[in-house]
């Protein structure tokens, strides 16, 4: 009987292995679907806040399905949402925020991370820039701002950031209309560092500035001589800060240094006073209207000035970017002792401030 079975069972397998022959074909193996490339990035490369900052979120590029995840390398700088990406700022310092994806049922990532740079710097002042308005607010360079009081007393690390002290704050109705205006921290003054408005060296070696009548920054004020600074309205050029601009389209010898030192100074503070991003610009010789502003407010801002390291306005003259009108030669100029309010010819020596808009 068993080798009835044992027969049977080499008949079956020679049949089976015969068909197999016969038709040429095997068993087909399962097929494994084929998976899209994807891709992740972010556009930005680096951000940067300040530890006052916001949550935020820097944009992922994705293309596909895979999951993504989010990291922070330093969460003592940044926290991120390990789901959405948004990120808090916790600490000032820099932090690599990183997505990783994974790939999914139809895409297949070759890149699997994506990561950018946070820097946070500190937020030094306790105002944002949206609310430096008031007379005396010092201004440091991440655009924060602190309000001046009598016992205020500011860090060495807020004084190397400071750079100007708010002294117009105006609205439509006011002098100068609806602005901001701030002094630097330093000003040129003293016996040795004091500067002509133009050159003059001899009758024929002079600035051609110094003998033309620039009618496009003209201003006048209602009334001038002791003490009408404090009172004078004017009319004319109100805003010096296109007034080197229109210096320029009047004379041809602007190019040469030393022609215009009083206008040279103020074109160089930022560079002298090792300001940057956004204010290593806009800083400009103020006209006579602007000048006489900062005389109403001299002592709130000597008093920030000091709080802040910076050099208080002297009492003495100190020159405006203003043509008098009526005599070529002049520019006016405003003295700070007494409010004085009057012109001078072009080549005397006084101070100069710069003052910029915020």
């Amino acid at each position: 009987m068993k080798n009835l079975f044992k027969l049977a069972a080499l008949a079956l397998s020679a049949a089976l292995c015969f068909a197999a022959c016969q038709t040429g074909t095997s068993p087909t193996p399962p097929i494994t679907p084929q998976k899209t490339a994807g891709s992740i990035s972010y556009a930005t490369a680096s951000v940067s806040k300040s530890t006052n900052g916001e949550a935020f979120t820097n944009a992922l590029t994705k293309t596909g399905d895979g999951t993504v995840s989010y990291a922070s390398s330093k969460t003592d700088v940044a926290e991120v949402n390990a789901t959405t990406g948004e990120v808090t700022i916790k600490g000032a310092g820099e932090a690599t925020i990183t997505a990783t994806v994974a790939d999914s049922d139809t895409y297949t990532y070759a890149t699997k991370t994506a990561s950018y740079t946070l820097t946070v710097t500190p937020y030094i002042g306790t105002k944002a820039p949206t609310e430096i308005k008031a007379v005396g607010d010092i201004v440091f360079s991440d655009g924060s701002a602190t309000p001046y009081s009598t016992n205020l007393t500011l860090s060495d690390a807020q004084k190397e950031a400071a750079v100007a002290v708010i002294y117009y704050a105006g609205s439509a109705e006011d002098v100068l209309g609806a602005k901001t205006l701030g002094v630097g921290l330093q000003n040129a003054t003293g016996d040795d560092n004091t500067l002509q408005w133009a050159r003059y060296t001899s009758d024929t070696d002079k600035a051609e500035g110094g003998i033309t009548n620039i009618k496009a920054i003209q201003c006048t004020p209602s009334e001038s001589g002791s003490g009408k600074a404090a009172t004078a309205t004017f009319t004319g050029d109100l805003d010096g800060s296109d007034n080197w601009k229109a210096l320029c389209a009047a004379v041809s010898d602007e190019g040469t240094s030393g022609n215009y030192p009083a206008w040279e100074w103020v074109n160089a503070y930022a560079t002298t006073a090792s300001l940057t991003g956004d204010y290593a610009s806009g800083w400009y010789l103020p006209t006579v209207a602007e000048l006489c502003m900062l005389y109403r407010e001299k002592d709130t801002v000597n008093s920030a000035l000091e709080k802040a390291g910076g050099t208080k306005i002297a009492d003495t003259g100190y020159w405006s970017s203003s043509q008098y009108a009526s005599f070529n030669n002049n520019a006016w100029d405003v003295w700070f002792a007494s409010g004085y309010l009057s012109t001078r010819d072009k080549i005397y020596y006084i101070s100069v401030c710069t003052v910029r808009a915020f």
